[in-house]
């Protein structure tokens, strides 16, 4: 138990290292970050997005590594997260459009550590 703690706090801190602004772009929140890569994937399985197969690729481990560097400095037990994440997707797929969420998650993607 003590190496898996070890290491999502080195994930943590490897993801919010990555958080840097580039070139003026809106930088996502690693609960959003989260919450994106989590509504694009949805909308693949629900056929309102295609797929990206890079996003795809590195989806699940980007999508942890965001959540594990907003939940853990705060203290939020896991379960907690997940509901968060889940609670802001379905805002997300509401709110937002398929390109929209697609694009974001692949920045976000793009910006977690490889």
């Amino acid at each position: 138990m003590r190496n898996v703690a070890m290491m999502f706090g080195a994930i943590s801190c490897c993801a919010l290292s990555a958080c840097s602004p580039s070139g003026g772009e809106r930088i996502d929140s690693n609960l959003e970050c989260a919450a994106l890569i989590s509504a694009a994937n949805a909308l693949v399985i629900s056929g309102k997005a295609e797929n990206d197969p890079g996003l795809a690729k590195r989806a699940l481990v980007s999508s942890m590594t965001y959540l594990a560097a907003y939940a853990i400095p705060k203290g939020i037990k896991e379960a907690e997260a997940f509901e968060q994440v889940k609670s802001l997707r379905a805002t997300l797929i509401e709110s937002l459009t398929p390109v929209d969420i697609m694009s974001r998650a692949r920045r976000c993607a793009d910006r977690s550590p490889r």
